[in-house]
């Protein structure tokens, strides 16, 4: 008897919605591809060399204790780095009993999704917001309720009214250099947004892995640092150092900590112990500021280089952000064009980017496009810019003369 496999496949398995820079990946691959698609930082800034030493000595002086199986909450002294960092920088006052070291960013937002999310719940979003959370929030079958996100954040009277029409409890955002749009929450924006979850107890899930990478401006306090008592703050070691570490963190008030650490525990009892104690290792060898500021004046040149391409091969009538940090300008296309209807023809052309339907929980972002200028070369960002404002163009011409003639 031939087996049914998808009648046995979870309800909340197939609540995830499928990811197309994941399905894409196989395209960027090809040698001649050009890709603004994945959300991937610069090799070249990757510390080989410094990680090598630091793999060396944590093997050469504890090799025992790295191999061995570690707590659940994470090594201690990366803990405590974490604390130390934050509070000095911000004027913080967490402690590493705040702490909870996870597999990646993307891992913290599953737990969280464990944590606070019921079948049904409603659950509040940045729109457009980042694809990875729709996919985590997903499998726990929340109601979606995504909130306008503006040049300086979240539109907080549309988000009070979701609050009261809903009765929601959760909201998840990213407030600095957002995925997808590299929008940054304004001190204002910050200052009432804690406010608000005070006033309606709300649970503020803010995701900050862009946080460090800051070229341009002022670095802004965490909306953390203003309401600590409403709000989970989630960090990453991906962009500061390396993605392949798959190292992230939670920190939690720590009424939160025991229930998630029973989470943490039924899902992959604790995080690589080798790789938190070569990152521990890394950090207190080397001078991370000298390494961040390498990584930030490449991003701060490939963001304008891409600008500039922009400007100058893009048709006028399309609109960008032009982010401090992080790695993406969100362009918005003019009326009547799609931007899945391009993909097509501009993976012809060896030039890809993510269509914008991919970072909204409803039917929108059809004339969006998300663009990565982190992995790519200067070289390579003019030429394919170059040859996605050709496709645009002509495209555009296309929907023009087609309106003309239907008018």
């Amino acid at each position: 008897m031939e087996v049914n496999y998808k009648s046995l496949i979870s309800k909340n398995c197939k609540n995830i919605p499928t990811s197309f820079v994941r399905e894409i990946l196989a395209v960027c691959e090809q040698p001649d591809m050009i890709s603004f698609a994945g959300g991937l930082p610069n090799p070249t800034c990757f510390p080989a060399e410094q990680m090598k030493q630091a793999f060396i000595q944590i093997m050469e002086n504890e090799g025992a204790e790295t191999l061995q199986y570690a707590g659940s909450q994470g090594y201690l002294p990366l803990r405590q780095w974490i604390c130390d960092r934050y509070n000095s920088k911000y004027g913080l006052s967490i402690s590493p009993e705040n702490i909870l070291i996870t597999n990646g960013s993307q891992q913290a937002l599953d737990l969280i999704g464990k944590l606070l999310i019921n079948p049904g719940d409603p659950l509040m979003m940045e729109k457009p917001s980042y694809l990875g959370a729709i996919q985590a929030f997903s499998a726990y079958r929340p109601e979606f309720h995504q909130i306008t996100l503006n040049s300086d954040g979240l539109d907080l009277n549309e988000l009070e009214d979701t609050i009261l029409k809903t009765e929601s409890q959760v909201l998840y955002g990213i407030p600095n250099f957002q995925n997808p749009t590299g929008i940054t929450y304004s001190a204002e924006t910050r200052e009432n947004l804690a406010i608000l979850l005070d006033w309606h107890n709300i649970l503020f899930v803010e995701d900050d892995p862009y946080g460090e990478i800051r070229f341009e401006g002022k670095f802004q306090a965490p909306v953390f640092a203003l309401n600590p008592d409403h709000t989970i703050w989630c960090g990453s070691f991906s962009k500061m150092i390396s993605p392949g570490l798959r190292t992230g963190w939670i920190c939690v008030p720590k009424e939160l900590m025991p229930y998630l650490l029973r989470i943490k525990q039924a899902t992959d009892l604790h995080t690589n112990n080798v790789v938190q104690r070569i990152i521990y290792r890394f950090l207190t060898d080397n001078n991370l500021e000298d390494h961040l500021c390498k990584v930030r004046l490449a991003y701060k040149a490939q963001k304008d280089c891409m600008i500039e391409s922009i400007r100058k091969h893009f048709p006028e009538e399309i609109s960008y952000t032009n982010p401090e940090g992080g790695m993406f300008i969100w362009a918005t296309l003019p009326e009547s064009m799609n931007s899945e209807a391009l993909i097509q023809k501009a993976i012809q052309e060896k030039v890809v980017f993510v269509p914008g339907k991919s970072f909204f929980t409803a039917d929108e972002g059809q004339r969006n496009m998300r663009l990565n200028y982190s992995n790519s070369s200067e070289e390579m960002i003019e030429e394919g810019i170059k040859r996605l404002g050709t496709i645009i163009k002509k495209a555009h011409k296309k929907t023009s003369i087609r309106a003309s003639m239907a008018g």
